[in-house]
C-alpha cells in the first residue's frame, strides 16, 4: 500500500451531450453478458452468493442505480478492469492489448483546501475526469484528504504529505467531539469543497464509485489515526453532509478496509474493498478474499479497490476469488510485462471498456433523476 501524488489528467476535454445514462448502463450490462457468452471461461470453484443491487442512498439517480445493477449482474461471472489514471499506465495497457480499462480512477487530493492555500491549482481536473466518463469509462474517485489544519510542514514532512498521520497533528477525535470548535468547522469546510467538485459530476449525469477515507484501519492516514470510533463518526458525517446537505445522489459508496471493527455499517456502504500490493502480482489473494467474503457474502459486492500491478484474474477466479472489479494504482503497471497485460485484459474473465465501444457516451448533460440539490 503506497499512496502517491495523483497525476492530473492530461486531457482537458469539453463535456459532450450524450444519451441517457440509464440506457447506457443497461447497454453495459447487456454487452457484458454477450461478451461473456462469446468467450467462454469456466472457473473451477464456487462463486459468491448474489447481492441485491439496491443502494444505501434511496434517492440515487437512475444512472447510478443502473451502474450498480450492471456490476451486480456480472458479480461471480466476470471482473471489471480498472486503472487509476496515469498517461504512462494507460499507454502500456493500450499498447499491450489495444484495450482500455472499464474503470478509470482519479483523486480529489489537490482540491483539499490546505493544499489549495499553498498553491495547488487543479484547474480543469474535474472537468477532464467528467469528459473521460462521457467518453465511456466508469469513474471511481478517491480523496487523499490533506488535513484541514495543523500540518507539520517540515523538511521531512512537507505540507503536501498532509494526508499522512506523521505529517499532521490534526486530532480528528477532538475535532468531532466539539461541534463548536474551529477544527470541526474546518472539516465541514473541506467536505463542502469536495462537494463542489462532486456536484459537477452530478450535474453532468456521471455516477461515481466514490471511495473516500480509504485504508483508515492502517492508521497511516490522519482519518484513521485515532482509532475506529472517530473514523466511523467521520464517515457518517461525510455521508450525511454529501447526501442530505448537498443532495448528491450520484455516488456509490465504496469502503476500503479489512478490520471488522472499523466498518462504518451496511447502511452507509455499497461496496466493500481491500487494497493489496503483494510481492507476487499473480498472487490470487485467497486469504484476503475469504476474510471479506465470509463477512459480506450475499450482502455487499467485494472489490479489489487498489492494487499494485495488474491482477491475474483468471488465476483468481480459478481459486474461487471473485472481485467485482480491480483498480490498479498509478505507475504500478511499469513492472508488468506487456504480454501479461495483454493476456489479463484480453481474458474472457475480464470486462474492458473496449467491449462496449459501440455504446453512446456514459456521461450525459441531461438532468439527473434525483431530488434537486440546494445551492
Amino acid at each position: 500500500m503506497k499512496p502517491a501524488q495523483i497525476l492530473v489528467a492530461e486531457t482537458r476535454a469539453r463535456s459532450r451531450r450524450g444519451g441517457s445514462v440509464l440506457l447506457v448502463a443497461l447497454i453495459v450490462l447487456a454487452a457484458s453478458r454477450i461478451q461473456g457468452a462469446d468467450r467462454a471461461f469456466t472457473p473451477r470453484l464456487e462463486t459468491p452468493a448474489p447481492v441485491r443491487a439496491a443502494l444505501v442512498d434511496s434517492q440515487a439517480t437512475a444512472a447510478t442505480r443502473a451502474l450498480m445493477a450492471a456490476l451486480v449482474a456480472d458479480y461471480g461471472k466476470r471482473t471489471w478492469s480498472g486503472q487509476y489514471h496515469d498517461s504512462n499506465d494507460m499507454a502500456r495497457i493500450r499498447d499491450a492489448g489495444h484495450l482500455k480499462p472499464a474503470i478509470l480512477g482519479g483523486d480529489f487530493m489537490d482540491y483539499s483546501p490546505s493544499r489549495v492555500a499553498r498553491g495547488d491549482a487543479p484547474t480543469g481536473y474535474t472537468e477532464a475526469m467528467i469528459a473521460f466518463g462521457q467518453a465511456g469509462y466508469v469513474i471511481t474517485m478517491s480523496w487523499h484528504w490533506n488535513a484541514p489544519t495543523n500540518l507539520v510542514d517540515s523538511q521531512e514532512q512537507p505540507w503536501w504529505r498532509g494526508f499522512y498521520s506523521i505529517a499532521t497533528t490534526f486530532d480528528v477525535a477532538a475535532a468531532l467531539a466539539d461541534t463548536n470548535s474551529t477544527e470541526y468547522a474546518l472539516i465541514l469546510r473541506d467536505i463542502d469543497a469536495i462537494a463542489e467538485q462532486l456536484e459537477k459530476f452530478s450535474d453532468a449525469g456521471v455516477p461515481i464509485l466514490w471511495r473516500p477515507l480509504h485504508e483508515a484501519d492502517g492508521t497511516w492516514f490522519w482519518w484513521g489515526a485515532k482509532g475506529p470510533g472517530p473514523f466511523k463518526a467521520l464517515w457518517r458525517l461525510l455521508y450525511h453532509r454529501l447526501t442530505d446537505e448537498h443532495h448528491l445522489h450520484n455516488l456509490i459508496w465504496v469502503y476500503s478496509g479489512d478490520k471488522p471493527d472499523w466498518y462504518p455499517g451496511n447502511d452507509m456502504v455499497d461496496i466493500v474493498g481491500t487494497d493489496a500490493y503483494p510481492k507476487d502480482p499473480g498472487d490470487p489473494l485467497l486469504s484476503q478474499w475469504r476474510t471479506l467474503n465470509s463477512r459480506f457474502n450475499g450482502v455487499k459486492l467485494v472489490a479489489l479497490t487498489e492494487f499494485g500491478g495488474v491482477p491475474d484474474v483468471e488465476r483468481m477466479q480459478a481459486s474461487g476469488v471473485w472481485w467485482s472489479y480491480f483498480a490498479s494504482w498509478t505507475a504500478s503497471t511499469k513492472a508488468v510485462p506487456g504480454a501479461t497485460i495483454a493476456r489479463i485484459y484480453g481474458s474472457p474473465a475480464v470486462v474492458t471498456m473496449d467491449q462496449l465501444r459501440n455504446r453512446p457516451n456514459v456521461g450525459s448533460t441531461n438532468p439527473p433523476t434525483a431530488a434537486p440539490r440546494s445551492k
